[in-house]
C-alpha cells in the first residue's frame, strides 16, 4: 500500500516518456514519512542491499527498478532468479528516497509539518523524478493509486488482478466459482465458501 502510489507514477513517466532504462542517470522519490522508514532507507535501514522476497518487498528501489524492466510487481517479480539479475540490481542503485523534510524528529512535528506526511494516511503522496544521463528531466506526482480507497478497482479488475494470482496455482474453473460466490456473498451462507476453498485445499 505505502509504495503503490510510487510505482504508478514511476511506470506513468515510463509509458508517457518512451525512454530506455539505459538512459536513466538517477531516480528520485519524495514520499510520506512511513513510507520513507518501512521502504525508502529510513529507520528500518538499507533498502539497497536485496538478496531475498523479504527484503524485496520492502524495498523501495527494488520496487521501482523491478517495475521499470518489466512493467508490473507481482510474485513473479519476487523469484530468487528474478532478485538477483543484473539489470535490477544495477537500477535500484539509482534510486534515492527521502521525505520532504530534512529533519524526522520529533515525528509529530515532522509529519505535521511535512506536506506529504501531513496527507497520510488520507493520502499517499508522492514525487517521482527521473533524471536522464542527457540532462532531460521527467516529473510525476500522484497521491492515490488505482485500488486506494479514493480510486476502488471496479469487479472487473479485481477479478483480472485474482486470475492472474492465482494462474497455475488455482484451476481455471475454480477460480470463477470463487469469484461467483464471493460476488454474491451477501446471500450465500460463509460455510460454503469455506467448502469450496477446503475442496482446493484437499487436492
Amino acid at each position: 500500500m505505502h509504495t503503490q502510489s510510487i510505482l504508478e507514477a514511476t511506470l506513468a513517466l515510463k509509458n508517457k516518456y518512451a525512454f530506455s532504462i539505459n538512459e536513466i542517470e538517477s531516480i528520485d522519490v519524495t514520499t510520506f514519512l512511513t513510507c520513507y522508514h518501512i521502504a525508502g532507507n529510513g529507520a528500518y535501514g538499507d533498502r539497497t542491499k536485496v538478496h531475498s522476497k523479504e527484503q524485496a518487498d520492502h524495498s523501495l528501489p527494488y520496487l521501482i527498478a523491478v517495475a521499470l524492466f518489466d512493467n508490473e510487481v507481482y510474485p513473479e517479480q519476487f523469484l530468487p532468479e528474478r532478485i538477483e539479475k543484473n539489470d535490477v540490481q544495477d537500477l535500484l542503485q539509482k534510486v534515492s528516497v527521502h521525505t520532504a523534510l530534512p529533519f524526522h524528529k520529533p515525528v509529530k512535528i515532522a509529519r505535521l509539518l511535512d506536506p506529504y506526511s501531513s496527507k497520510y494516511p488520507d493520502k499517499v503522496p508522492c514525487k517521482v523524478e527521473i533524471k536522464l544521463k542527457d540532462g532531460k528531466k521527467f516529473e510525476e506526482e500522484r497521491e492515490d493509486y488505482h485500488g486506494f480507497f479514493t480510486r476502488p478497482m471496479n469487479w472487473d479488475d479485481v477479478e483480472k488482478k485474482f486470475a492472474k494470482l492465482t494462474d497455475g496455482i488455482v484451476p481455471e474453473e475454480k477460480q470463477q466459482q470463487i469469484t461467483e460466490l464471493i460476488a454474491n456473498l451477501e446471500k450465500r451462507e460463509m460455510k460454503e465458501f469455506i467448502t469450496l476453498l477446503n475442496k482446493y485445499a484437499d487436492k
